[in-house]
């Protein structure tokens, strides 16, 4: 499919400490989940059909679902399935082996597997595949982050991760970036959470270090996302306040934001 224009809409924006049997409710956040240009699904885990029911997004328009890693609120292997079984051709399916070794084999999803550096394209879009900082459950997996080349400006989608790898940068470092998406798990520093997520003051460092190669500049817009319940505060405007200055925008469930 290719398009001149360019969407993302954030499905969910909870980490995996959120009460999903409360979904729907004020304050509960979906899973982290992204849709890009109406096609291109990032992760369906534990409210990922939710997800695209509670913004009308029907699943036979999902031709594409990329995964990060096989954290349980990122991938699930039943919503997949059901997902697939909505289209009229196969599901095409992105992610690490160690990710797509969840998923059975069936005629209506079609498996690509990943390794860090690996380039593909969607349409007009040139994907690449990018090493996150971030431990799983299963012995040797890499999570993976997407960096996304369209037409009309480039998209990093980094979620969810600590510091940001110098193999990662290595694959950016002749990129300017339009739209950075970042790990916002965490608000306050001093928690023991940053060894694989991302609180406010590391992003900042990032951003100043990314300014100073000219990956990021004054035009990028920074969404920080993926939060967990327990560590920002559950006011809107208390957690504003945590990112006043900072130039960060806080992504919620359903914001879109286009060019």
């Amino acid at each position: 499919m290719n398009t001149s224009s360019f969407e993302l809409q954030f499905l969910g924006t909870g980490a995996a400490d959120y009460d999903w049997d409360s979904f729907g409710k004020p304050g509960v956040r979906g899973s982290t989940s992204s849709l890009l240009n109406n096609h291109i699904l990032i992760d369906c885990g534990a409210t990922g059909l939710r997800n695209l029911k509670r913004f009308s997004v029907p699943f036979s328009t999902v031709d594409t679902l990329l995964i990060t890693h096989s954290h349980s609120d990122h991938l699930n292997v039943e919503q997949i399935v059901e997902l697939s079984a909505a289209r009229k051709k196969p599901l095409e399916l992105y992610a690490s082996p160690e990710s797509i070794s969840k998923i059975p084999k069936t005629e209506t999803i079609i498996t690509h597997p990943l390794s860090p550096g690996m380039k593909f394209d969607l349409g007009d879009i040139a994907v690449t595949a990018l090493p996150g900082n971030h431990q799983t459950d299963i012995p040797g997996e890499i999570t993976l982050h997407y960096c996304f080349e369209t037409p009309v400006g480039n998209l990093l989608y980094a979620l969810d991760s600590s510091w940001l790898l110098k193999a990662e940068i290595l694959l950016l470092k002749h990129l300017h970036l339009d739209w950075f998406i970042m790990d916002g798990t965490v608000a306050d520093d001093g928690d023991y959470r940053i060894f694989e997520h991302t609180d406010i003051n590391m992003a900042k460092h990032m951003v100043k270090t990314l300014r100073g190669m000219q990956i990021v500049t004054d035009d990028t817009q920074i969404y920080l996302d993926h939060f967990a319940k327990t560590l920002w505060p559950i006011a809107e405007k208390d957690r504003q306040q945590k990112v006043a200055g900072t130039g960060f925008h806080l992504a919620t469930d359903g914001l879109k934001i286009s060019r």
